[in-house]
């Protein structure tokens, strides 16, 4: 018996609405390559294809079919639309729990290109930065570093560090004073009395050991500096495969591989009607990336940087690190140049708080490198021991954007304070 033509019209109109969601995706996609309005070929293929498709389905409601396979339309119209009616429910749910404070800001404008290290920061420049998790008003001196005053000629007396490090030292997601090489020039000024310290962020976004070394060399010599730290984080390991990853664009920190096609796409899809923007910017969608099923189910590891942890390293684990060590004794020669003492500051990322899986192991990386400077004759320290002691670990880094919060950047500063006050008579300084 089949259904009534009341019933399968509404089912006709349900099944427009739902189906109809991809192909809506589709169309309002704004793909690299343009072939047809905004589509490349492969897209412009799927597009039409698709529309075959639902114009056959819709189509197929004005003949009567077998029970069976109507059965089997009508289940397939349930499941897909519980699942996309399921999928809105937890978006919807994510956004209330979460409470956002104020909307997301575009945070370019302060980049500028550099031949040498990629890109820089753009001198005195002035900006809030702002996302779901915080609100930071930024600044660059006069040198093109992120500090609240510019460093002129060193005074007698005066000891000069310099931080040379990605963003993890830049601390883009906290007020200047609360980066921790802010808060270690005040620790410093406090512990190593009567000695006057001056603390230099040279943490730019974007960089590896590669680009801080390439940095110092560069720009090192203007601050006169005593002594030199260099951070490191995980993703060091990866990029300083690709020595010049990042430049500027228009004030705006962009991939050197980046085109004009990229950069309409990525201004298409600010677009309130989008839809493949708006799952791009969906709550939803950045639990799904992070989720290690979820991950595998695709093919990815479960885990970004796994060469940074394995216990057994494959071969491109120990290129990786080979190459790093390159660059890091680059670093510490070009800062030795300028005669100043050289040190390696590890700043841990939020997943090395947690155990990470077979042959994994997140203390792996600051050990390396903990190891590798006591057989060089280096400072160094790993602040993983610290964070993991901490009795709120999951305070110390945000929950979205993964870089440390103001308490964890004080806790990087208090180990880096600690490893400066044990080597003081290394640096010269009195007890």
């Amino acid at each position: 018996m089949s259904a009534s033509p009341r019933t399968s019209g509404l089912e006709r109109w349900l099944a427009a609405l739902v189906f109809g969601v991809p192909l809506y995706y589709l169309v309002t996609e704004h793909t690299r390559e343009l072939f047809f309005v905004i589509w490349s070929k492969p897209w412009t293929l799927g597009v039409l294809l698709y529309s075959a498709f639902l114009c056959t389905l819709l189509w197929s409601y004005t003949r009567v079919w077998p029970r069976w396979l109507e059965v089997l339309r009508r289940i397939a119209l349930v499941l897909t639309g519980s699942t996309f009616a399921a999928l809105v429910a937890l978006e919807v749910g994510l956004r209330i729990a979460d409470r956002p404070k104020y909307e997301e800001l575009d945070n370019s404008g302060r980049h500028a290109a550099d031949p040498d290290v990629g890109h820089v920061y753009v001198p005195n420049h002035r900006q809030t930065l702002q996302s779901r998790e915080y609100r930071v008003e930024w600044a660059s001196n006069a040198q093109g570093v992120r500090c609240d005053r510019d460093f002129g000629p060193k005074q007698p007396g005066v000891i000069r560090v310099l931080c040379v490090g990605d963003s993890f030292t830049a601390c883009d997601q906290v007020e200047y004073r609360e980066s921790w090489p802010a808060v270690l020039e005040a620790c410093l000024n406090r512990d190593l009395q009567p000695a006057r310290f001056e603390v230099v962020n040279a943490g730019f976004p974007g960089f590896a050991t590669v680009n801080e070394a390439r940095w110092i060399a560069k720009f090192a010599a203007a601050f006169a500096p005593d002594v030199v730290l260099l951070g490191m984080t995980p993703n060091d390991l990866l990029e300083n495969q690709f020595p010049l990853q990042y430049t500027a664009r228009n004030g705006q920190m962009v991939s050197s591989a980046s085109t004009d096609a990229d950069a309409q796409r990525y201004e298409h899809r600010k677009n309130w009607w989008c839809l493949a923007g708006v799952v791009e910017r969906s709550l939803l969608k950045a639990r799904f990336d992070k989720a290690p099923a979820v991950r595998r189910l695709l093919g990815r590891p479960p885990i970004n940087h796994m060469e940074a942890y394995m216990v057994e390293r494959n071969e491109k684990a120990q290129r990786l690190y080979a190459l790093c060590e390159q660059y890091l004794e680059d670093a510490r020669a070009n800062a030795e140049s300028l005669g100043a003492k050289f040190g390696l500051v590890v700043i841990p990322y939020s997943h090395q708080m947690h155990a990470l899986g077979p042959n994994l192991d997140p203390t792996r990386f600051g050990l390396h490198w903990t190891e590798y400077a006591a057989a060089h004759g280096l400072m160094a320290v790993d602040a993983l021991s610290a964070f993991l002691a901490h009795e709120e670990p999951a305070s110390l880094h945000w929950k979205e954007d993964t870089h440390c919060t103001a308490t964890g950047y004080a806790l990087v500063a208090a180990e880096v304070c600690r490893m400066l006050v044990e080597h003081r008579e290394e640096l010269g300084l009195p007890r």
